[in-house]
């Protein structure tokens, strides 16, 4: 669920493909430049709740993320 959730919000927000590693935590994506970008990705992910390198999630949006999706969580 998780996987498919992260995916799609990137792909909402200009991925032309993404993909969740779940063993290595790590999503590869790829995009037009002049359609979105890592900082535009990151922003959206941890507005959905998932922290990103360059974004810290608020707590609201990580507490409203479904049970399986919650992880353990390091403070920027």
């Amino acid at each position: 669920m998780c996987k498919a959730r992260i995916e799609k919000i990137a792909m909402k927000n200009g991925a032309a493909s993404a993909n969740w590693d779940l063993k290595t935590q790590l999503l590869t994506v790829d995009f037009d430049p002049s359609a979105s970008s890592v900082e535009y990705l990151s922003n959206r992910l941890a507005k959905a709740g998932h922290d990103s390198g360059r974004y810290q999630a608020k707590d609201k949006a990580y507490n409203a993320l479904p049970s399986c999706c919650l992880y353990k969580r390091t403070k920027f």
